[in-house]
């Protein structure tokens, strides 16, 4: 296609489908690519530089004069929905004019998003059928989905006043350990470390984690580092949640099994 728009509106348009993908838990060279991919479409040879919290794209244009945006990527979210859908627009992208496109594509960020009830749902099923795995009893299934239930109502809370990450993630650790030392101190099970463990699992960051060796192997160094320091974050936060409780548990002569 011929570049018969301007090269603010490519810059912006292909910007916001990288954010797009960043912003909902895509990779960094996902990202560059479908940035790229917009600017050719629109007669543009674009260049990217993303990383997990800036993107900064250039063009040349008909003038010679090169033109840059720098967008700002404040959070980061796990919708793997939005992924899809905006890599399966850009397929399409030739069937689809200029302001269509930059429509369909606000109209994805915006509306493709995951219900309340799916959200608690899923962490409900998570905590309830992990101690299955452990061989555990209905006792641990119940009291595991308890402890998903409860948490998925408190990170759709946080999420929704925008609450720091690390600080979610402590309440969550503490959630955890919290539903697992009351059933064990009322006598509703042994099995303490198998329901924390359980429910932990809706926090552990096992996309972001691959995430980051797909960015390190395809040679996005500073993308895989800091994607992995992510990691590593989320990791210490749960432990930290954790702890605490557990301490505090055993402390006033509670029992960890």
């Amino acid at each position: 296609m011929t570049n018969n728009f301007s090269e603010s509106q490519v810059l912006e348009l292909a910007s916001y489908t990288g954010k797009v993908i960043l912003q909902n838990g895509g990779e960094v060279y996902r990202a560059e690519d479908v940035i790229g991919r917009v600017g050719r479409h629109f007669g543009y040879d674009v260049d990217a530089f993303v990383t997990l919290t800036c993107i900064v794209v250039s063009v040349k244009g008909s003038d010679g004069k090169y033109y840059s945006q720098v967008t700002r990527v404040k959070g980061r979210d796990l919708n793997l929905n939005k992924i899809h859908k905006i890599n399966n627009l850009i397929r399409h992208i030739d069937e689809y004019t200029y302001n269509d496109f930059f429509e369909k594509a606000k109209s994805i960020e915006k509306n493709f998003y995951l219900e309340f009830h799916r959200f608690v749902l899923g962490c409900t099923i998570i905590g309830a059928t992990f101690p299955v795995l452990f061989n555990t009893w209905i006792n641990e299934i119940v009291i595991g989905g308890i402890g998903g239930f409860l948490v998925g109502i408190i990170l759709t809370i946080l999420n929704k006043y925008k609450v720091n990450s690390v600080i979610t993630n402590i309440i969550g650790g503490m959630i955890c350990s919290s539903v697992a030392c009351l059933a064990t101190y009322m006598g509703y099970t042994e099995h303490t470390s198998i329901i924390i463990i359980s429910d932990l699992m809706i926090f552990v960051p096992g996309i972001a984690f691959v995430n980051t060796i797909r960015d390190l192997t395809s040679g996005d160094l500073i993308a895989g580092t800091s994607r992995f320091t992510e990691v590593i974050m989320v990791a210490a936060s749960l432990a930290v949640g954790t702890g605490i409780i557990l301490k505090t548990y055993m402390t006033l002569g509670g029992v960890v099994y």
